[in-house]
């Protein structure tokens, strides 16, 4: 089981925010960026310019829930890459 923390909270209206979230297991670690859109929608990137991208109407996100509840059991269970 993963754990993670959050790093850092961009605030691009107050209820629109981008959350830098480290997700560490026993050997492994990897950033996340969280893009939490009102609390009823939550997009997760792998990379900082994946998520640029999204804001440049290019891409979408790798993962997207509805709850915050949905969103914390995948990063507690997301398999890290070395």
């Amino acid at each position: 089981m993963n754990k993670f923390e959050g790093l850092h909270t961009d605030y691009l209206r107050p209820s629109r925010t981008i959350e830098t979230v480290l997700v560490t297991n026993e050997c492994l670690s990897e950033i996340f960026f969280i893009y939490n859109y009102e609390g009823i929608s939550f997009r997760v990137f792998k990379s900082h310019l994946d998520l640029i991208n999204f804001f440049l109407n290019k891409s979408e996100s790798s993962f997207h829930f509805n709850t915050e509840d949905e969103l914390d059991i995948f990063l507690s269970e997301e398999k890290l890459v070395a």
